[in-house]
């Protein structure tokens, strides 16, 4: 058996210990998690394909026509999909249904001092399906 010296077994330990770490991390970033059916472990879950459907566009103020940021975003009856619009441009995936309910609200009090009215948006599935080719363009109105 070979002796090591100590500064050798530090060396040993760290590299191992790093292969270690790196291992574990690949381990839990390549096995999916499922938040949006309920399943909070990891691995290959159930046989589910996720059919999704994708909503873009442009959010605008009516009078100008500029991009407005800081307008959020709800999806009604479907609470995991909600977030803020940053940008004035959105682009985001949904569950599939037989139709949608989106509400836009301006809750950014700097940006925009919350002064547009809430937008509300109702579209069946195949009005949803459309926008993937035609984004929406949403018109806030000022309060």
């Amino acid at each position: 058996m070979i002796k090591l010296s100590d500064k050798s077994r530090k060396i040993l330990r760290a590299v191992y210990r790093g292969l270690g770490v790196a291992a574990f991390s690949l381990a839990v970033t390549s096995c999916p998690i499922y938040p949006y059916y309920g399943w909070d472990e990891y691995g290959p879950g159930p046989d589910i394909i996720r059919e999704e459907i994708l909503f873009q566009g442009r959010i605008i103020s009516k009078r100008t026509g500029e991009l407005i940021k800081g307008i959020a975003f709800y999806i009604n009856d479907v609470s995991l999909y909600h977030g803020i619009i940053h940008t004035g441009e959105f682009y985001f995936y949904s569950p599939i249904r037989d139709n949608y309910t989106l509400i836009f609200t301006d809750i950014d009090g700097e940006e925009n001092g919350g002064r547009f009215k809430q937008y509300t948006l109702t579209l069946t599935k195949e009005e949803a399906e459309a926008v993937k080719d035609n984004p929406l363009i949403i018109e806030m109105e000022d309060e």
